[in-house]
Parts: structure tokens; C-alpha cells; sequence
């Protein structure tokens, strides 16, 4: 009986050794991210990050965030859907690099909270192709093509923590409020009627957000 409870003992305190957090001797962690926005109640496109510990407590960090979606909707001659088809093709490409860095303080020897600020640059294209579809419905004479290209520049300040479940394995919450500067580009039209094409340029502009942006990243990191 004495050498089972040693044994218990000595998994137990193994297993606590093994969860606890990692040190500077392995300054580096990669981790992916999945973002939930609140604002549209969806996720987001997933990211990675990696981050480098100046110190125990102290870390810089870069981020990427690769955002691609495409809808595809149809346009039907006849109200029953008989007859020609017509689609309308919208694709939004952003591509979002964020440097920033969190400071960390003192948890538990698995937890490990932080506050911290990133700041977002991103590119991106917004893109149209109607085939048979004039705007509203099915028209057989009209294609069209539409681009406009975007940048963006923001910051955002966040707050999370880092729970290692395992030897240099964590899994986190964080969650971010912050501003956004989104600057919409000189687009370009191209609409073909009945064989005539008409070429138009979309005037640029600008627009910001603050607030609407509040995120929630779930991650699951590895430190090295």
C-alpha cells in the first residue's frame, strides 16, 4: 500500500512539473487562432502568430491573417427557375500582418495572463463578375466586372492568457477592442451591353471603426 501511494505522489507532483509554464531557455511560440467577431456573431479567418519572450514576463509577437470568401449567387429567366441562368460572382481577399507586444503577469504555474497592443496592416481586392445579370435579375445582354482594391491600417489593444495543459502546449482566450482605418481604393467597372463595353472608375474613399471590431481569439500554441 505504501508503494502505490508513493507512486500516486510521484505521478502527481511529475504530472504538475509537466504543465507548468515554459521559461526563457525556449524564448519562441507558434500558436494558430481562430477568431470569433461579435459584431456578425461568425468566425473569422484563422491566423497564425508567433512570439518571442524578451523576458519571462515581456513578449513581442507578429501576426498573419489570410481572409478569402466567395459567394455565388443565381438569377433565373422564368420565376420557377425554367430558362437561362445568370450568376453574380463576389469574391474579398484580405491579407492582415499585425506587430505588437503583450506583457505578461504572474498567474499559477499553468496560467499566465497578459495584457498587450498590436498594430494591423492589411491589403485586399473586393471583386464582381456578373454573367447574364444586370444588377437586379436575369438579363441575357449584360456581363459585367467589377475590382476594388483596399488597405487598411489599425490598433488594438488586448487582453488574454495562456493555460499550458502541457510541457510547452497552451491553449488561450484573448479578446481585443480597437480602431480601424479602412482606405478604399480608385476601383474600375467594366459592363458589357448587348456587346458594348463601358469602362468606369469608382472614385476612393475612406472609412474608420472603433468598437465594432471588438474580436475573440480561441489559440492553441506550441513553445519552443
Amino acid at each position: 500500500m505504501k508503494k502505490i501511494m508513493i507512486f500516486v505522489g510521484a505521478l502527481t507532483l511529475s504530472g504538475s512539473m509537466f504543465a507548468q509554464k515554459a521559461t526563457k531557455e525556449n524564448p519562441f511560440s507558434l500558436e494558430g487562432q481562430m477568431s470569433f467577431n461579435t459584431s456578425t456573431l461568425s468566425f473569422n479567418a484563422p491566423s497564425l502568430r508567433m512570439r518571442y519572450f524578451l523576458a519571462d514576463d515581456l513578449a513581442a509577437r507578429l501576426s498573419l491573417t489570410i481572409n478569402n470568401s466567395s459567394t455565388k449567387d443565381y438569377y433565373y429567366e422564368s420565376a420557377n427557375n425554367a430558362g437561362g441562368e445568370g450568376t453574380e460572382i463576389n469574391k474579398i481577399s484580405m491579407t492582415t500582418i499585425s506587430l505588437g507586444a503583450e506583457k505578461h503577469f504572474a498567474g499559477t504555474d499553468k496560467l499566465s495572463p497578459y495584457v498587450g497592443a498590436d498594430l494591423l496592416f492589411g491589403m485586399g481586392n473586393t471583386t464582381a463578375k456578373w454573367d447574364k445579370f444586370d444588377g437586379v435579375g436575369y438579363n441575357a445582354n449584360v456581363t459585367a466586372n467589377v475590382k476594388n482594391p483596399s488597405s487598411m491600417i489599425g490598433l488594438n489593444l488586448v487582453a488574454g492568457t495562456d493555460y499550458y495543459f502541457a510541457e510547452n502546449f497552451y491553449a488561450g482566450l484573448e479578446l481585443g477592442l480597437g480602431l480601424q482605418s479602412v482606405n478604399n481604393k480608385a476601383g474600375e467597372s467594366s459592363v458589357t451591353v448587348s456587346g458594348t463595353t463601358t469602362t468606369t472608375l469608382t472614385e476612393p474613399s475612406k472609412s474608420s471603426a472603433f468598437g465594432n471590431n471588438f474580436i475573440g481569439n480561441i489559440r492553441l500554441g506550441w513553445r519552443f
